[in-house]
């Protein structure tokens, strides 16, 4: 029997590692979790004595976690690492440094026993099965990280794919790798509802107060209108916490006044990504069937059926005039919120093995060395001149605002040449989380209490 050390990083639930520990328990062999971020997490693994250590890192981390996988190594010279996830997929290449032994592109299933038999560098293709009757193992990850488990907000997802094919998103280079009919029967298949309703289960033994299904779009499949309302009546009747959800506007006009109906009854609001509305920047995004009209009617078929809607805009794009795009689509915005919607601002961020990251170096886009792929931080992967960069992270800084208080673009323009110091950066997140928090239903007390214990980049 092998020992496997699963490493969490980050603040969200990692939720892959979660599917890697239920295979390994499948399998016959040992695992525990560390958390990457204590400070002593070298001595409680070279304690362990695992044989392998197992991360999935997200872009954001990818250089702290070579730089703790290093550590390890260095104190445990027989261990071997084995890395996965999107940014291992993307870059399989990583298997080359002294710090990785082994890379896993895709699903963890069928790499096991290639992973303990391997001894040398090597990239193992997983295989992506029909997910129908697969479970995260959850329990230990929440009890051994538990800053984890004491998340006011847990992440389940019924499946892990999307129809759409946007070129920022990592959907077309999981596309390229395992081509369409690979995509449609794992990532496009639903999970068993019994196996989602049994995950969602574990969160009442925890201070859960709200839960996201992750899913991409979760009004997508030809089964829909049977799926969502069972599961909508198994949710009511066994988890009862507040749920939201992702759609896209395809989607919402898409599915029949029955599922729309079930929705409202089932989620206090859905995420619904506007991105951009220039034809330049849509066209970039791959989107360029979403139009403006398309949008609104999106918005006000929602709003017809009482569904409040969080609506997300990308700005610092690789276009012309990237300010000017960007408040554009902050006016559109303005004419959609109501009581019923709010928006989220986030910059570009150009991750390893898309089709837009592709693009931009073809195209001698420079990049910014600087972007850390935090969505909140306001610096995004386009390097522009510095005032356009200043102007850029404002927009990100103070976008909501801008757009939930229909400030004037004469004010935006204004308001964006100000300097925003780290203090000022500081106060605006806490803004931001918290109206977004009051949007999710959370109450004054306890949202105050949240933004204790939440860890903001400003």
């Amino acid at each position: 029997m092998s020992k496997f050390a699963l490493i969490h990083y980050g603040t969200h639930e990692v939720y892959g590692l979660c599917f890697v520990a239920s295979e390994i328990r499948r399998c016959g062999h040992e695992f525990r979790w560390f958390d990457g971020e204590f400070d002593g997490v070298v001595e409680e693994i070279v304690h362990w004595e695992p044989d392998f250590v197992c991360l999935s890192p997200l872009s954001a981390f990818f250089d702290s976690i070579i730089e703790l996988t290093s550590k390890i190594k260095h104190r445990l010279p027989g261990i071997r690492s084995v890395f996965g996830g999107l940014h291992v997929l993307a870059v399989p290449e990583i298997v080359n440094l002294d710090e990785v032994d082994i890379t896993v592109t895709g699903p963890v299933y069928g790499t096991i026993n290639d992973i303990i038999n391997s001894k040398t560098s090597r990239i193992i293709k997983g295989n992506p099965i029909s997910p129908e009757n697969i479970m995260p193992a959850k329990r230990g990850y929440y009890e051994q990280i538990p800053r984890i488990g004491k998340l006011h907000l847990k992440r389940i997802m019924s499946k892990f794919g999307c129809i759409q094919n946007c070129s920022y998103c990592s959907t077309s280079n999981i596309r390229d790798v395992f081509g369409s009919e690979n995509y449609k029967t794992h990532w496009l298949t639903r999970r068993s509802l019994e196996n989602v309703m049994k995950e969602a289960k574990l969160f009442l033994d925890y201070p859960t107060t709200e839960v996201e299904l992750s899913d991409d779009d979760m009004l997508q499949g030809s089964d829909i209108d049977t799926w969502l309302s069972e599961f909508a009546t198994a949710w009511k009747t066994e988890i009862k916490l507040p749920l939201f959800g992702n759609v896209t506007p395809f989607s919402v006009l898409k599915v029949s006044d029955r599922t729309l109906n079930d929705l409202a009854g089932l989620v206090t609001n859905v995420c619904i990504g506007l991105q951009a509305v220039r034809k330049e920047t849509l066209k970039l995004f791959n989107r360029q069937s979403q139009t403006k009209d398309l949008f609104k009617k999106a918005i006000d078929r929602l709003n017809a059926f009482g569904i409040a809607a969080k609506v997300d805009v990308i700005v610092g794009n690789p276009v012309e005039d990237p300010v000017g795009d960007a408040i554009e689509t902050i006016n559109f915005a303005q004419s959609l919120c109501s009581n019923n919607v709010i928006a989220t601002i986030f910059p570009l961020m150009l991750f390893p093995g898309t089709r837009l990251t592709r693009w931009c170096h073809e195209n001698n886009v420079p990049l910014n060395d600087e972007c850390l792929f935090d969505f909140y931080g306001g610096v995004g992967s386009i390097k522009f001149d510095l005032e356009t960069g200043k102007k850029i992270r404002s927009l990100v800084k103070l976008g909501h605002f801008f757009i939930a208080h229909k400030i004037p673009e004469r004010w935006i323009r204004a308001l964006i040449e100000t300097d925003i110091n780290e203090t000022a950066a500081h106060n605006i997140a806490n803004c931001n989380y918290h109206d977004s928090l009051v949007y999710h239903g959370k109450s004054e007390k306890e949202t105050a209490k949240i933004l204790e214990n939440v860890k903001l980049y400003w």
